[in-house]
């Protein structure tokens, strides 16, 4: 149980550790880091992680985070969103993981570059995903303004709620705030 717990405090973003993302209250802040690497002279804007699914059939949760870089410290506008996807599932990992974006019924099908991550401390079998989709920002924003998302992995699904719809909206603000 205590590795269970560690588990979710490290996935979620918040003090206290919720089950399933039925239980997870989304806060309207949106919890956004910005970073400056000056040996890069790159800047990372990263909203932190958030819950949209609990534990479903093979999957334990997942969680998602949005993220854009550029050079320099001036704010820019980005072309690409990093769509994070963090998963922890139960049994071996697959090769060709089917991932969809339904956005208002449309499917949207993006490459994702995958690493996986030992899930020791949850006992024997279950394995962490980290899944990066280089979204173009109109794609993104797409997403921002639908009424209904849902993302699957391999055909099991997961709808975003009205608050995790409110959290991409807002991280959504602060790239158009972003002078042109």
């Amino acid at each position: 149980m205590s590795s269970l717990l560690a588990l979710l405090i490290f996935l979620c973003p918040s003090p206290v550790a919720p089950q399933s993302a039925a239980s997870v209250p989304q806060q309207a802040d949106t919890r956004v880091v910005t970073t400056y690497d000056a040996t890069k002279d790159k800047t990372t804007v990263r909203h932190s992680p958030v819950q949209i699914g609990g534990p479903k059939d093979k999957y334990h949760s997942i969680h998602m985070a949005p993220a854009y870089s550029h050079p320099g410290k001036e704010p820019r506008t980005p072309e690409l969103i990093d769509f994070e996807l963090r998963t922890v599932v139960k049994g071996k990992l697959r090769i060709d993981l089917y991932v969809l974006f339904i956005v208002d019924g449309e499917k949207i099908f993006m490459s994702s570059s995958r690493r996986a991550v030992k899930k020791g401390d949850l006992g024997r079998g279950w394995m962490g995903e980290h899944l990066v989709f280089r979204m173009p920002s109109e794609t993104f924003l797409k997403i921002t303004r639908a009424r209904s998302v849902e993302i699957t992995f391999d055909g099991i699904s997961f709808p975003l709620d009205e608050e995790q719809l409110k959290v991409l909206r807002e991280f959504a603000r602060s790239i158009s705030d972003v002078p042109e």
